[in-house]
């Protein structure tokens, strides 16, 4: 059997391109606030709870986003 994690941090890569680099910067610190998560999850049996755990997630910002061939 499978041990799971009583605790976990998930990362999502996210692919933003920045046009102004500064504002697009502030406005990234801003925007990671708003998309952390924290999530419970209950695993159940027959209306029994049996276990439970949590995950918090974090995106992961990547330079790129497209094309840049013009």
């Amino acid at each position: 059997m499978t041990k799971i994690r009583k605790f976990d941090v998930v990362t999502v890569p996210l692919e933003v391109e920045y046009l102004n680099p500064i504002l697009g910067r502030l406005f990234a610190v801003a925007a990671w606030f708003m998309l952390i998560r924290f999530k419970k999850f209950n695993l159940s049996v027959l209306g029994k709870n049996q276990y439970s755990f949590y995950r918090l997630i974090v995106p992961r910002f990547l330079e790129g986003g497209g094309d840049n061939e013009k």
